[in-house]
């Protein structure tokens, strides 16, 4: 199964870690995801062993990033204290 993003008519190439983050944000649009919950996610039963979340936050920008550049609107924003929302 292909796992393609589109943006408009663009492509748009993402890493894997990106692409279920996004995914996963999607799925759970409007509602305030934590940072937890998305390390779980993303690394399964090893989340448990961070001690801090600076793998989510450097996917998180650079996903925000493309989608940005390739003239998405945000809708994906930082919760102070919480987590990310998908907005939509």
């Amino acid at each position: 199964m292909a796992k393609t993003v589109f943006v408009s008519d663009k492509t748009l190439e993402l890493t894997r870690k990106e692409y279920d983050l996004l995914l996963y944000l999607a799925y759970n649009k409007n509602r305030v995801i934590s940072k937890n919950a998305i390390a779980e996610h993303l690394s399964g039963d090893e989340a448990e062993i961070f001690t801090n979340y600076d793998f989510i936050y450097s996917h998180m920008k650079n996903l925000k990033k493309k989608l940005q550049l390739a003239g998405c609107k945000e809708y994906i924003r930082s919760v102070y204290g919480m987590g990310y929302k998908f907005d939509v």
